[in-house]
């Protein structure tokens, strides 16, 4: 479809209505304002919309299921609460509450370490500052990480002067006492260096480390109260929320407005707005004028070079996969929206990878279920809803209704109706899913195509349109259908079509690159390659024996090209007299193929050499090898094709899955009474897990396909959203 056509406003309202002026403007949401200045980082807005929605993300982590729905109010109720609502006193609380919780965190986070620290000494009945005050000896305090190792210290040390005391003992690791004299230090800690052990410093502890450990956990007792205490006035605060929810979007909504006034262009008494409005949306831009007396607008052109904003305008079914634009880039103003075409094979895309039925119904359920409650405008949400509804029959067509699940069950009517739904089993025939794969992403380029072609003459691109993209379709077309079915043919059919794909071959070569002044010598070029491979392809028995006189057409427009390039030589003094000597050469190379003296490659050459030294035929071999190179590239379009057989990958996948999830399920069974519980857990989680990441992996490589091998086929993209100063509303409804 066509972008939607926009119109440029500048606007003039007296400074002082300014404000009311664009409080009605962001209700109509229509105004697309362009930016005058530097929209400032932070302002006092800004803190303040900061600050409440951290408010408002503390208390819904806390609020019961009736605080945390979504509040829904009429307008004039909104306004007056958002006017008559001081958000301040909760904010502060809420801010001091936030910030004792951290400090809570990060003490209870230091005392869990000290506790894990201390925990395998609690058995030590000294304090360790007493052992580290001996004279005599060294005390060392150490961890074991078995008993074999502990083992091996003991009799290591046991013919020197120390000792190994047990202090206790968690899971296979055994924390010592070590005592050694000082004198021995050195040649115990060389008797004990194969062994793994580590030693712990407890200098800084005061005190048994059992009385510690008692008194840290005293002091996590008083923080867990404190915490408790915070939560349970959190939990209170929380009957505010639906105020705070409201007072967040008006402060969102205020913001947006500061931004949009700040973008002005200021007198001493007037405020001027730059901006774009939807042709269609003239007659009401021009009622919300005149309801402020102060204020007034005229219609002005475009600056030179200046490109309107992209304003997509789609049929609701269509309006989701606007967003797959918007992730990527906004079309370019002279571009047809292409929202319509990626909407169909994003779909079907979305359904074959995820290919179950069940889990269609499941996520489509879950999709609409969430578009109720987050707003039907949701285009992610309709995206996912489109491709779950698209599921279902491509589910269907394999026969995947949650694995094989209707086969294990073993209900005969169930199975009946499954299997006359199923085209194939992808399990037992893949080539189907193959084909049907590389089929659809093989429409999908060619549709890319197409949709170029279209927008080249929408633009009247006649050049670009049927010699740049018009060469590709039939090329690649002719040849698809040479292949595939060309023994069912009529000749006469199969001969058009190589004489499509040589003319397509020709054009590729020739009009790639393409300039207006060459048009004559291109063209010539044109019919002498045309010619050269109808004759070939004769000869080679891909056309008819008839064609062989084609070599008669090569010939003329060789000989046309010959004086076309002699002319180009007699308008340039400079270069004629090689001009003449060329000439001359080609002409008795001519002579000498007539006469049967030569073989015709050398008149061939000899006048490929005297073209290259015209004025422009260097520049136009130079088109001619590019064009060459950019017929090599259609060796690329095998590649893409080929990107689609993850189609097939990830349907197979998410029905692998699934069956494995049935299988583990159904052998729980068979384990007394808690197998009937386990099988239930493992059907239900397994399956979830199983539509949770099939689900992203279906979006996200769908995507993937629009963006790497649809898009590069006509999207030029780079275009400026149509973005109007509006109202949005994250926490509430406002009907």
């Amino acid at each position: 479809m066509a972008l939607d056509r926009v119109a440029k406003l500048v606007v003039a309202v007296h400074r002082d209505d300014c404000d009311e002026f664009l409080n009605k403007l962001q209700r109509f949401g229509i105004f697309h304002i362009i930016p005058a200045g530097e929209t400032p980082e932070e302002t006092a807005e800004s803190r303040t919309l900061m600050r409440l929605q951290s408010a408002v993300e503390l208390l819904a982590a806390t609020a019961s299921g009736r605080d945390k729905a979504r509040p829904i109010l009429a307008r004039d109720e909104f306004e007056q609460v958002s006017r008559s609502y001081n958000p301040g006193p909760e904010l502060d609380r809420l801010e001091s509450i936030s910030r004792e919780m951290t400090e809570l965190d990060v003490r209870q986070k230091q005392l869990e370490a000290e506790q894990g620290r201390l925990e395998p000494w609690r058995g030590l009945r000294q304090d360790p500052q007493d052992l580290y005050r001996l004279a005599d000896v060294q005390v060392s305090f150490v961890r074991f990480a078995d008993s074999g190792d502990w083992e091996q210290a003991k009799t290591a040390l046991a013919d020197m002067p120390a000792a190994l005391e047990e202090t206790g003992r968690s899971g296979t690791e055994i924390s010592a006492l070590m005592v050694v004299a000082r004198e021995a230090a050195a040649e115990a800690g060389r008797a004990l260096a194969g062994l793994r052990f580590e030693t712990t410093d407890l200098k800084d502890v005061q005190g048994r480390p059992a009385d510690v450990l008692g008194e840290l956990a005293v002091r996590r007792e008083r923080l867990e109260r404190r915490r408790a205490e915070l939560l349970a006035e959190t939990r209170a605060l929380s009957a505010k929320l639906a105020k705070l929810k409201l007072a967040a979007d008006a402060a969102a909504n205020e913001q947006k407005r500061e931004r949009a006034k700040a973008q002005a262009q200021l007198t001493g008494a007037v405020a001027f707005f730059r901006g774009w409005v939807r042709a269609r949306d003239l007659g009401r831009f021009e009622e919300l004028v005149r309801t402020t007396p102060t204020a007034a607008f005229e219609r002005i052109e475009p600056e030179p070079g200046e490109e309107p904003p992209v304003a997509l305008v789609n049929r609701p079914v269509f309006r989701p996969f606007e967003l797959v634009l918007e992730l990527f880039s906004m079309p370019s103003p002279k571009e047809m929206d292409p929202t319509w075409l990626v909407a169909p094979f994003f779909g079907i895309f979305f359904g074959l990878c995820l290919t179950d039925a069940g889990y269609g119904i499941v996520v489509a359920i879950a999709a609409w279920l969430l578009m109720r409650r987050m707003g039907l405008r949701n285009k992610l949400l309709g995206i996912v809803l489109f491709g779950a509804i698209l599921t279902i029959p491509a589910g269907a067509m394999v026969g995947g209704w949650f694995g094989d699940l209707p086969d294990r069950i073993g209900i005969g009517w169930l199975t009946q109706w499954k299997n006359r739904l199923m085209w194939f089993d992808p399990m037992k025939d893949p080539m189907k899913f193959f084909l049907l794969s590389v089929v659809l992403g093989y429409t999908q380029l060619m549709a890319g195509i197409v949709f170029e072609i279209t927008d080249c003459l929408r633009n009247r691109d006649w050049g670009q349109g049927i010699l740049g993209q018009l060469p590709w379709f039939v090329l690649l077309n002719g040849i698809v259908v040479r292949v595939a079915a060309g023994r069912f043919l009529p000749e006469w059919v199969n001969a058009g079509l190589v004489l499509a794909v040589f003319a397509a071959i020709a054009a590729i070569i020739v009009f790639t690159q393409r300039e207006r002044r060459t048009a004559l010598p291109q063209g010539l070029w044109f019919g002498a390659l045309l010619g050269l491979l109808t004759h070939l392809g004769a000869r080679f028995r891909l056309l008819p024996a008839g064609y062989l006189a084609a070599k008669w057409l090569t010939l003329l427009f060789f000989v046309a090209l010959l004086v076309s390039a002699a002319v180009s030589f007699v308008g340039d003094a400079r270069r004629r007299p090689v001009g003449l000597i060329a000439g001359g050469i080609t002409v008795a190379a001519l002579a000498g193929y007539a006469v049967g003296l030569v073989p015709w490659f050398v008149p061939g050459l000899v006048g490929a050499v005297f073209f290259a030294l015209a004025p422009a035929g260097a520049s136009l071999f130079g088109k001619l090898f590019w064009g060459g190179y950019a017929l090599y590239g259609a060796t690329s379009y095998v590649g893409v094709v080929l990107s689609y057989i993850r189609l097939m990958a990830l349907g197979m996948c998410t029905g692998g899955v699934a069956m494995a999830i049935n299988v583990i399920a159904w052998m729980l069974l068979k384990i007394p009474v808690v197998g009937v519980v386990a099988a239930l857990v493992v059907l239900a989680g397994g399956h979830a897990y199983n539509i949770a990441v099939n689900v992203l992996g279906a979006f996200v490589h769908s995507l993937r396909l629009q963006y790497v091998e649809f898009f590069p086929r006509f999207y030029t993209g780079g275009g400026e959203r149509f973005e109007p100063l509006a109202e949005e509303y994250q926490y509430v409804t406002v009907k």
